[in-house]
């Protein structure tokens, strides 16, 4: 009797320790799992970034591999445009928890030979389906561009519902140095018509240019005074009290707040290049709003990129030791981060096997000045 309980007790406790065992196996299974389906911020990241790399290059054939389902059928028609075209981006991670990340989104669009660019803002929501990263939505928020209005600069924001003057032709200095000739002498700015344009993602700084035989580049640094922003305020409160008022009155009040609002306007300019026969084709801003990449086309139709700090210095990348003036066209260049510029380049018609080679898509690092061919 004494052997069988004995018997019996080791049985026992070999059974509750393999139960043990077992949950103990399963709940590293369950932990594992949960490990694996929840979303990592910074692949998720990643996985932004390579999404708008596509965008950037207008490659809309690989952009629904990033979609679900639910976003495939609301995007219907997938098309983009070459005139305002995506030249940078940045990305700003936002909520993200186990099975879901948001990212605020800032895409910079920029029109060729057109004083016009935005910066626009969307929220990315990235889910997991099916044990895979998918874009869920994607949701504009808000937006702030600088355009051309009889030869009028504006900037608008797209809650403030119309534009605020911020530059005219007449504001263009007259004379100004050109990094391209005897640094000592001036040359005159053409007043004729602007010329590309750009804006920071804060709105505060934009580029300018002007064309015309000759062409100017400059940056300029918008100020906002603060009383004149409070003068403002009180006019357009005053207006609200005296909603029953006629209406010449009415029009009266919105035409001194248009004033004011021009009023509080104040920048500071400074010169970032002057070109020789050549009209520029693009003025573009990194993500950071620290550099600037201006394309320009000679008399001969050739185009060429230069590269400038906003403080006015001009890079040396020596892309000239690589790509010779007149041999080749570097065009449609895009920020795909702060240091990293994609570039297209197109050999003269009377290209020689060897420059033949070199057409496509390249690469250039800001900081390294290291180039690569990726096309």
């Amino acid at each position: 009797m004494k052997k069988f309980m004995v018997i019996a007790l080791s049985l026992t406790l070999l059974f509750v320790s393999g139960c043990s065992q077992k949950k103990e196996e399963n709940k590293e299974k369950s932990d594992n799992k949960e490990q694996v389906m929840k979303i990592d911020s910074k692949q998720a990241k990643t996985f932004i970034d390579n999404y708008l790399r596509y965008v950037l290059k207008g490659d809309v054939s690989v952009l629904p591999s990033y979609y679900t389902e639910k976003l495939k059928i609301a995007v219907k028609d997938l098309k983009m445009a070459t005139n305002p075209r995506p030249v940078g981006y940045s990305v700003e991670e936002g909520e993200t928890d186990k099975n879901k990340a948001e990212f605020k989104v800032t895409i910079f669009n920029a029109h060729d030979a057109f004083p016009y660019y935005s910066a626009d803002f969307f929220k990315y929501a990235v889910i997991l389906d099916k044990d895979k990263m998918l874009i869920d939505a994607i949701d504009k928020e808000n937006s702030i561009e600088i355009y051309e209005q009889d030869k009028t600069l504006f900037k608008r924001d797209k809650d403030s519902g119309k534009g605020t003057k911020v530059f005219t032709l007449k504001d263009l200095p007259t004379f100004v140095y050109s990094k391209e000739s005897v640094r000592e002498q001036k040359y005159q700015v053409s007043k004729d018509k602007f010329g590309p344009c750009a804006i920071t993602q804060d709105g505060k700084s934009i580029a300018v240019s002007s064309i015309g035989k000759n062409s100017y580049v400059g940056y300029v640094k918008i100020e906002e005074s603060k009383e004149a922003f409070n003068e403002t305020k009180k006019i357009a409160q005053g207006d609200e009290k005296k909603k029953d008022s006629s209406e010449a009155s009415g029009q009266q009040g919105q035409q001194q707040t248009q004033e004011k609002e021009e009023e509080k306007i104040k920048f500071t300019t400074k010169d970032i290049d002057y070109y020789f026969d050549s009209v520029i084709n693009s003025v573009i801003f990194s993500p950071s709003g620290q550099t600037l990449v201006v394309e320009i086309k000679d008399k001969l139709g050739m185009s060429y990129i230069n590269f400038y700090k906003t403080s006015g210095e001009k890079m040396d990348l020596k892309l000239e030791n690589r790509f010779q003036k007149g041999r080749f066209s570097l065009t449609k260049a895009y920020f795909v981060s702060d240091n990293e510029v994609v570039f297209s380049v197109v050999p003269a018609k009377d290209a020689t096997d060897e420059e033949a080679k070199l057409k496509g898509e390249w690469t250039i690092d800001l900081e390294k000045g290291e180039v690569n061919q990726i096309k």
